[in-house]
Order: C-alpha cells, then structure tokens, then sequence
C-alpha cells in the first residue's frame, strides 16, 4: 500500500508541475504579444508625427504660409490616421509662424506618453 501512495504523491507532483509550466509558457506569450502591439503602436505614433511635420512643411514651401487648419493637411494633403486611436491637436498660429500640434494617443492603447486623454 506505501508503494502506491509514494506512486500517486509522485504523479500529483508531476501534473502540478505540467500546469505550472504551460501556466508559465502562456504568460511569457502574451507578454511578447504585449509588447509587440507597444511596439506597433509607439511606430505609428512617431510615423503620425513625421507625416504631420512634412505635410507642414511642404505646405509653407509650396504656398509660402503654413496650413490653416488640420482639415486643410487631411484635405490638400491626404493626411490619413486612425482618429480612434490618435488625436491630433492642431493650432494654428499665423501664416508665417510655424504652427503648434500635438498627437496623443487615445484608449486602451495608450501608455501614458504624450498625456493620453483616456486613459
């Protein structure tokens, strides 16, 4: 009878060790989703940065003023982002002084950079 309790003590030990590694398996995967999905988004937002740089830039060169309005960029411009992702806080200060904007990130995604609104 000692034979078959030391067998079954032995093979509880094994299933519990079994669940701990997948357990462990598991948490290092969705870590590395995790972190990959910070990555893409973290790109896109420094992507959104640069596009809204150059399309400013390339407005006052083209024109000799800087854009009126983040509807003028997206218009003559064909600026495109995620607006459920990204707010872009754009404002003018004159024709020939470089404009003030801001992109921050929205929602879930958000990581507290830049101020999140919703977060």
């Amino acid at each position: 009878m000692s034979t078959f309790t030391i067998h079954n003590k032995r093979k509880i030990n094994s299933s519990f060790i079994n669940i701990i590694l997948f357990a462990c398996i598991v948490a290092v995967f969705l870590l590395a989703i995790s972190y990959t999905a910070g990555n893409t988004m973290d790109r896109q937002e420094e992507a959104l940065n640069r596009a809204m740089e150059r399309n400013i830039v390339q407005c006052y060169a083209e024109n000799g003023y800087y854009p009126p309005s983040l509807d003028y960029i997206k218009e003559h411009y064909g600026l495109l982002y995620d607006e459920g992702t990204f707010l872009v806080d754009y404002t003018p200060v004159g024709g020939n002084i470089y404009p003030s904007y801001r992109v921050v990130r929205l929602g879930a995604f958000g990581t507290g950079k830049k101020g999140g609104l919703y977060e």
